[in-house]
């Protein structure tokens, strides 16, 4: 289905405007290293030689940088996100991590273009955690899975998770009523949602269930070849959907 572009362009903004204004308690309550993060980082430490030079797209606080650590392992880590306050707060919080040299990049995977501030074929590993699924549009997130792959070294991996937000009667009764940002469901594709954010302050979010068979044809789309899969996280401990993929 087509996603009209005023309508993208208005799902970007609310999540544009979630972020800004959910910044200080995103940070707060992502502190923890969730279980599928760390089965993610040892895999990386498993699959890869050191020292690695790694990619983590749309970073947020940079708590993936700590989940490396964790895991023993070193290179050079670069976090991209699009909102300066989650950057600042990473790079406060990962400046003495031992083994790892970080830096990081501001950049809006909406706007074209934003992968050419970094080197490209010049990752091992490229890394997109809970962002695909904040891009709304079939089309916008296979261009930004093209991009991330186009980023990856010869025999780079790809590691992406999506929320798996449908699969929970507890997440998806919570989901709010389109007519509340002023679309109805002929304006969205089958799978979007809206849903609130309540920590410390109310805000609403635009998300996208990604489930494997979609996550599939992005990744066949650019020539990756699936090698893992697995879900954690959450209350029911499989509210993420982990892939690792190569070229």
């Amino acid at each position: 289905m087509f996603v009209r572009l005023s309508v993208q362009k208005q799902l970007l903004k609310m999540n544009q405007e979630f972020y800004r204004t959910v910044a200080a308690e995103f940070d707060r309550t992502r502190q923890g290293l969730p279980v599928g993060m760390l089965a993610l980082a040892q895999l990386l430490h498993e699959q890869l030689s050191q020292p690695i030079r790694l990619l983590d797209v749309g970073c947020g606080n940079g708590r993936f940088a700590r989940a490396l650590v964790a895991r023993e392992i070193r290179g050079n880590y670069t976090g991209l996100d699009a909102d300066r306050q989650l950057l600042d707060l990473a790079a406060a919080q990962t400046g003495a991590l031992p083994g790892l040299r970080c830096q990081f990049v501001q950049a809006d995977l909406a706007s074209p273009g934003w992968d050419s501030r970094l080197d490209p074929g010049g990752y091992d590993v490229v890394v997109a955690l809970a962002v695909l699924h904040h891009l709304p549009g079939e089309a916008l997130r296979q261009q930004v899975t093209a991009q991330l792959a186009g980023l990856l070294a010869p025999r780079g991996l790809l590691a992406l998770s999506t929320w798996q937000f449908l699969s929970s009667e507890r997440l998806a009764a919570r989901t709010v009523d389109w007519s509340t940002v002023g679309l109805n469901g002929q304006d969205v594709e089958p799978g979007d949602a809206v849903l609130p954010w309540e920590q410390g302050t109310h805000a609403l979010r635009y998300v996208h269930h990604l489930d494997l068979a979609e996550v599939e044809q992005l990744l066949a789309a650019c020539q990756l070849h699936l090698s893992t899969t697995f879900r954690a996280d959450g209350k029911e401990g499989n509210l993420n959907l982990f892939v690792v993929a190569r070229r």
